[in-house]
């Protein structure tokens, strides 16, 4: 059984980059690692897409390969959804989760924050995505119907019979 963490495609760090880039200039100076997250992960009934999450001190000292200091940010992305979503969708989502990303401080010495939605989603995304507001649901639904049907085959695979094994008793 393989870790539920993984290290995100290129594509997916790639994208997350250019969004930054695009988007999202006061980060620049943060470093975030992407991961996927291999496993459903839900919050009350719904799907979890991505979150972000802030570097603590153990985190920072295991990533302290990418940055003197280790990473600064998590994003974790569900595998399944983000492999199966369109790009643009696959950019609404990486984007939703950089707007959880805030600095304060100084430029010596930044102080790194995630902070909650505004509204469910973020009142900018609203606005962005109005010409597609039922991405986020479309593409927890697809993903569920992947989980779903990974667990009705492996269901399936459990549920076949081992074949009968046949025992000759010797004479004599």
């Amino acid at each position: 059984m393989g870790s539920r963490f993984v290290e995100a495609s290129a594509e997916a760090t790639e994208r997350m980059n250019a969004v930054r880039a695009e988007y999202f200039s006061q980060l620049t100076i943060a470093t975030i690692k992407v991961l996927f997250d291999t496993k459903l992960r839900k919050r009350g009934d719904k799907i979890v897409l991505g979150r972000m999450m802030k570097a603590n001190d153990l985190i920072r000292r295991l990533t302290d390969d990418l940055a003197e200091e280790g990473c600064d940010y998590i994003l974790f992305l569900d595998q399944i959804a983000y492999e199966n979503i369109p790009p643009e969708d696959k950019t609404r989502l990486v984007r939703h989760e950089l707007r959880h990303c805030k600095i304060t401080g100084t430029p010596e010495k930044p102080r790194f924050k995630v902070i909650p939605h505004d509204l469910e989603d973020f009142t900018i995304e609203v606005e962005l995505n109005k010409d597609c507001i039922g991405w986020a649901s479309n593409a927890a639904q697809l993903a569920l119907g992947i989980y779903e049907q990974v667990e009705d085959d492996r269901k399936d695979k459990e549920a076949v019979p081992a074949p009968k094994k046949k025992f000759f008793l010797k004479k004599g």
